[in-house]
């Protein structure tokens, strides 16, 4: 055993931690559940790394009451051990499905094979079946203690269950590399399990733990806040790809209609929520594998990954009926309207301003022909068609037969 080496190691993940706490000061004031169950699995592996660092320091030293605080010290790793692995197992879900109700209905379950690892604990500081302290005060771990480390791995794979079936389900999940965290991990524990005296299993937490905030920090700059939609920096990473990767691709353009008069007539408030609902609608009626951007203030984009005209049309018609479907419920101050245009992307010939400003002018037509209502015009609706664009020169014949070909009249 290298004492020298299992202090420095678990130093690290201590500095490791502290730069964490610090880092996701921002992250943390969300005060969500998942980031509260992120920011406990900080503070216990930094009582393990601290733990563990004591347990190899006093291995072998003779002093009053040193069996007792070896025993109690490798007690509350062990129960560090799998408490944190669980911890992951509930945070994983959360961020996968959001839903705390599906978690409490899960809960009892998971708990389990814990409640059974902390009893067991206790019953070892008599009987000694799991891990001794022998008569010359060195801590050994008996064939019975690597049920801890089986404990461990359980929710670890009950993890990678949880992802798969959300996979299966929903499709590709973003901003949430499991295995950013799981594998230092794994091969950490493993390896410490196997060979005592190294110490690499909290250090590689810390590791993974580093993984996962900077997967939260590419959610925040990627996430709009008020909608939960992704940004437009997101939307403009995920066209670039698709233009260097020659992928196929469609837009749909949405704008919520006379947003202006909502706003003037109920207040901000109630705009951010006809904002949160527009979002909510739109993202029901879209694929899963689809990106759905809040472009502007009152703008959508839907990013499909597809060139069949069919495909985008079912899309807008799915929209259309979920706002209809919002405005025959009743309860609300405002009905919502959407003005739509959309446009197959040419990812080989056409460039991404080409592609918005196509989606673009497509969605202005509709636009337009909702505000021209003669004679009858209130001041918010005038306001809003002073905001429309003029009408744009016309382009090249072929240009025009191009564009017309992709444009598509919902």
């Amino acid at each position: 055993m290298n004492l020298q080496a299992i202090l420095v190691t678990n130093g690290v993940g201590c500095a490791i931690l502290v730069i964490l706490l610090i880092s996701s000061h921002l992250v943390r004031q969300r005060r969500t559940f998942a980031d509260k169950i992120f920011t406990a699995m900080i503070f216990l592996t930094g009582e393990a790394c601290i733990t563990e660092s004591a347990t190899f320091f006093l291995d072998g030293k003779v002093f009053s009451g040193a069996e007792a605080v070896d025993m109690a010290l490798n007690s509350i790793l062990y129960l560090t051990n799998i408490t944190t692995s669980f911890l992951w197992l509930e945070y994983t879900d959360l961020r996968l499905y959001h839903n705390i109700q599906r978690l409490r209905q899960t809960l009892p379950v998971r708990l389990i094979p814990l409640i059974l690892g902390t009893i067991g604990l206790i019953l070892n500081l008599k009987f000694r079946f799991f891990f001794t302290i022998n008569s010359e005060f060195i801590y050994f771990r008996e064939p019975l203690g690597y049920i801890y480390y089986v404990i461990t791995f359980l929710y670890l794979a009950a993890s990678l269950i949880l992802r798969q079936h959300y996979y299966n389900i929903y499709g590709k999940i973003r901003f949430f590399p499991i295995f950013t965290f799981l594998i230092p991990v794994i091969i950490g524990t493993a390896v410490q399990s196997a060979v005592y005296g190294v110490s690499l299993a909290w250090c590689s937490v810390s590791l993974g733990l580093v993984g996962i905030y900077m997967c939260l920090q590419n959610e925040l700059s990627y996430i709009d806040p008020l909608t939960s939609l992704y940004n437009r920096n997101y939307m403009n990473a995920i066209l670039q790809d698709i233009l260097y990767r020659k992928l196929p691709a469609a837009g749909i353009m949405i704008d919520l209609d006379f947003f202006k008069s909502i706003n003037d007539t109920f207040g901000h408030t109630t705009g951010d929520v006809a904002l949160m609902e527009a979002a909510s609608i739109i993202n029901h009626a879209t694929p899963d594998n689809s990106v759905s951007v809040r472009y502007a203030g009152d703008e959508f984009i839907v990013i499909l990954y597809t060139n069949k005209k069919e495909m985008v049309e079912k899309v807008i018609e799915r929209i259309r009926c979920g706002v209809d479907a919002f405005n025959k419920t009743g309860g609300h101050k405002y009905i919502l309207s959407f003005s739509i245009g959309s446009y197959i992307f040419n990812s080989c010939d056409e460039s991404i301003e080409i592609f918005l400003q196509h989606m673009d002018q497509a969605m202005y037509e509709e636009k337009k022909l909702k505000h021209k209502k003669p004679e009858a015009e209130t001041e918010t609706e005038k306001a809003d068609e002073e905001d429309l664009p003029e009408e744009p020169a016309d382009a090249a014949a072929e240009g025009q037969e191009e564009a017309a070909e992709n444009t598509i009249v919902s």
